[in-house]
């Protein structure tokens, strides 16, 4: 795999903006995107995500949506073989594309940017397989908080629509794949609180606790894909706990942990079988100053963050 990416510029994007959006990046990914392996699919829905290997010029050389390598490899191998045979007029664009409007080009500057970690933790008599892949599945986000709203927090308790913003999008079970966002009205206690533990001039190490607690109830369909929807309730039950240090202007150290319980199934987060209730672990860590990627539920966020 390490020898074949040689040949090959790696390049990621959030596909949900790519394949709706009217921008020029956006069409130039909808004109490859319909030869692809989804190519004008609409049910279970319309997504085009996968992996796709084109020209510079948008002509399509191949795509896939696996993580079996053997598979990978093939196609990768198959798509240069399409290359080799282009003509050289036939590889390269014209000209560049003119840049559309992305959330991250909201990136709070002046604010606080953690990375979001999200596992399951050891449980009682454990008898998963651990060759599973999901046994050991982790995943990752973006939290971004303004200036005003990081303040709150080394002040003493975060802002409130902070507080349920992150319980709404981040006490979400999505280790082992996708599920939307909790409603605004499913949360039933968001809070995080910092303690001075410490404190020389304007800087402060400060002690986080707090609490979340969110339930809903919907019909999903829990097996991924087929079968009639299925009423069922989803949830987390979970505490805060934390330190962070405050120079009087920004967190240099942010620390965070939110440990709970999470219950339920939806479309996409593969816990059809496993639907608890079991323990889940999710860290927030200060994102470092040049990763610049958007919450996934960056549609969540409030106008705050527009420019």
């Amino acid at each position: 795999m390490q020898s074949l990416l040689t040949s090959f510029v790696p390049a990621a994007d959030e596909v949900g903006r790519l394949q709706r959006d009217p921008d020029p990046e956006a069409r130039f990914f909808q004109g490859f995107a319909e030869f692809g392996h989804y190519g004008g699919r609409e049910r279970p829905t319309g997504t085009r995500q996968g992996t796709y290997v084109v020209t510079p010029s948008g002509k399509f050389l191949g795509s896939w949506n696996t993580r079996q390598v053997p598979e990978v490899r093939r196609r990768m191998r198959a798509a240069l073989d399409v290359w080799d045979a282009l003509p050289e007029a036939e590889r390269y664009a014209a000209e560049a594309l003119a840049p559309g409007a992305r959330f991250e080009d909201d990136y709070p500057t002046d604010g606080l940017v953690l990375l979001v970690y999200s596992r399951d933790l050891p449980r009682d008599d454990d008898a998963r397989d651990p060759h599973d892949w999901r046994t050991s599945a982790w995943n990752v986000d973006h939290v971004w908080f303004t200036a005003a709203e990081a303040a709150s927090l080394a002040a003493g308790e975060l802002d409130e629509g902070a507080a349920r913003r992150v319980v709404r999008l981040h006490a979400r079970d999505n280790v082992r794949g996708q599920t939307r966002p909790f409603p605004l009205e499913s949360v039933r206690a968001a809070r995080l609180v910092a303690r001075v533990v410490a404190a020389d001039g304007a800087t402060k190490t400060l002690e986080l606790s707090g609490e979340a607690c969110v339930r809903e109830s919907g019909s999903w369909h829990t097996d991924g894909r087929h079968g009639a929807p299925e009423d069922t309730t989803r949830a987390f039950d979970g505490e805060f706990y934390g330190h962070a240090i405050w120079d009087g202007a920004r967190f240099t150290s942010f620390e965070l942990a939110l440990v709970g319980v999470r219950t339920g199934a939806t479309q996409y987060n593969e816990r059809a079988d496993d639907r608890g209730p079991a323990p889940l672990g999710i860290v927030f860590q200060l994102a470092p100053e040049d990763d610049r990627v958007a919450p996934a539920m960056w549609y969540e966020y409030p106008r705050a963050f527009r420019r």
